[in-house]
């Protein structure tokens, strides 16, 4: 895995638009803030055009933006503007594009899920699970410090006081993949299907009814994907039942033989926390704790 060089003071951030669509009063608002952060802001074309729910005039067009950012050498970090839907409609055209040989930071959640898990899997390339650029706007001092302090090198870090549904289990270890629950069901039967044996998956999901949440964790058990992992981290349920769907996830969970560790504030939550998804991670349910460990393989 290759982790992308740590984004310094003074960079220069791209804002790119890889799903849905912003008001351009809220994008020139985060632009200001980054640049009042201290960093070189440049805002991709088609975050100002819109085609109905996706953002551009086109998906190739939303594909070539990020692209170019990558392959500029004067763009030191990727940031996704927001989420929604669409990211999954343009990785068809990076099929010749070597991510790999342009590492650096790559921000977004959500819907960018199938982004994570393609430069992931198909360019093995660290991204970063952390907040958007409209969720930069809600003034949470938490989520935005952790999410500077992860992507500008502090990759190794340890959550402490984690819950686990069975905290009896030995520590395990594995490559941290996976994001949100729909999106991740969305890459099965893709030539991008999340490969999940031998890691550690995390898993969170927002807006959904519980038997959505149910019917998406069946079809993630019934294609193996479980199974296969080393261990499981469970983030934020921002859902519409969220006592209901705990105590899902609770059956679903609690007599599970591999380390299953809940409650971890990433996700569609406040605050949250930043995740270097391709990062190697242990979890440790006998001291409640989960050690994060970047790879220093940067080119």
């Amino acid at each position: 895995m290759i982790e992308p060089k740590p984004l310094k003071k003074g960079g220069t951030i791209a804002i790119v638009a890889p799903a849905g669509p912003l008001d351009s009063d809220i994008i020139f608002q985060g632009e200001e803030l980054l640049q009042r952060m201290g960093f070189e802001v440049i805002v991709t074309p088609s975050c100002f055009e819109r085609t109905n729910y996706l953002a551009g005039h086109s998906d190739k067009e939303r594909a070539e933006d990020i692209m170019m950012m990558f392959a500029d050498d004067g763009v030191d970090a990727i940031w996704c503007m927001r989420g929604g839907y669409g990211s999954s409609r343009i990785v068809p055209y990076f099929k010749d594009f070597k991510f790999e040989n342009y590492p650096k930071p790559f921000i977004g959640y959500s819907d960018v899920t199938y982004l994570h898990l393609f430069f992931n899997q198909s360019h093995q390339l660290m991204t970063y699970h952390g907040p958007m650029i409209k969720d930069l706007l809600l003034n949470d001092e938490l989520t935005t410090c952790h999410c500077l302090e992860t992507i500008m090198g502090e990759t190794t870090f340890d959550i402490i006081d984690v819950p686990y549904y069975n905290e009896t289990l030995r520590p395990v270890s594995g490559t941290l993949v996976g994001g949100n629950l729909t999106m991740i069901c969305t890459t099965l039967g893709t030539p991008y299907e999340i490969e999940t044996r031998g890691k550690i998956l995390f898993i969170e999901e927002v807006d959904e009814p519980t038997y959505s949440v149910d019917r998406l964790l069946t079809q993630l058990s019934q294609s193996g994907k479980l199974e296969e992992a080393e261990g499981i981290i469970l983030g934020d349920f921002n859902v519409h039942d969220k006592e209901e769907t705990q105590q899902l996830l609770e059956r679903t969970f609690k007599d599970y033989k591999k380390p299953v560790a809940h409650h971890i504030p990433s996700g569609h939550c406040r605050p949250m926390i930043t995740l270097p998804m391709g990062a190697e991670v242990t979890l440790i349910p006998h001291l409640n704790r989960i050690a994060i460990r970047g790879k220093k393989t940067c080119l």
